[in-house]
């Protein structure tokens, strides 16, 4: 049995665009008498290839991927906006599902699905930009701290004393910020190849402060000759090497 051609508008009804009655575009071009291939998607005027024919072409409006597109997008965004320096990706993923909600939404209206998919969209589209704010905020918070610790300010230090015992070195020094504001620093003294980090907490601005560290060698040495690297407060308490040019 042939299918029924589209519902056509009254003969009284003049030549224009209205929505699409076989559901597959959002409008379609009735030229008076009848209903054309002229046929529009977003403002983009198109020509559907079925005609006026029953039928999606190969099922590509058949669904609402533009829903789908903006519910993932909206979820992904969410989990890894509020990471430090991440929050690029997640600004990205939560445009485009605002973007692809909006249009999925009107999508909705015209194959009748994917309306609920294409609000949680939107809403994970908002939530995934304010969540970026936090991301940005934590980053310039990161940055800072690690900025921080590679960049320690004027400062020297001196060893005032190396005493070995067998496998042990005992090292002694002062430490003198020679800048103009209170500082704290990370020390890093290192003997036959082992290495022992201090932590000196709040240095007056041009005051000075005495050390002293064990170092266990890998050997029985001869000589001390201990180096020392002088870097800014560990980045949040965390313990890491030392930031060498």
């Amino acid at each position: 049995m042939d299918n029924p051609p589209p519902p056509t508008p009254p003969s009284a009804t003049p030549a224009g665009w209205f929505p699409d009655p076989l559901g597959r575009y959002e409008h379609r071009y009735f030229n008076g008498v009848t209903w054309t291939s002229d046929v529009s998607d977003g403002g983009q005027r198109l020509v559907d290839p079925l005609g006026t024919g029953p039928g999606y072409p190969s099922g590509r409006h058949a669904g609402n991927g533009l829903a789908t597109a903006a519910v993932t997008c909206g979820a992904i965004g969410a989990l890894i906006a509020w990471v430090p320096f991440v929050v690029v990706f997640g600004v990205v993923l939560g445009i485009l599902a605002l973007v692809f909600g909006i249009k999925g939404l009107r999508r909705s209206r015209i194959v009748g699905s994917g309306r609920g998919m294409a609000i949680a969209g939107i809403i994970s589209g908002i939530l995934t930009l304010l969540l970026a704010v936090v991301g940005v905020v934590l980053s310039v918070i990161v940055f800072r701290a690690v900025a921080d610790f590679a960049e320690p300010g004027p400062v020297s230090t001196v060893v005032t004393s190396c005493t070995l015992d067998g496998r042990t070195a005992t090292v002694e020094g002062t430490l003198t910020n020679d800048g103009r504001t209170m500082h704290s620093y990370s020390l890093f003294v290192t003997v036959d190849g082992q290495v022992d980090a201090i932590t000196i907490d709040d240095v007056p601005a041009g005051g000075s402060i005495d050390w002293s560290t064990i170092v266990r060698t890998r050997g029985v040495l001869d000589e001390c000759g201990p180096t020392l690297v002088v870097q800014g407060p560990f980045p949040f308490g965390i313990e890491i090497d030392p930031v060498t040019s």
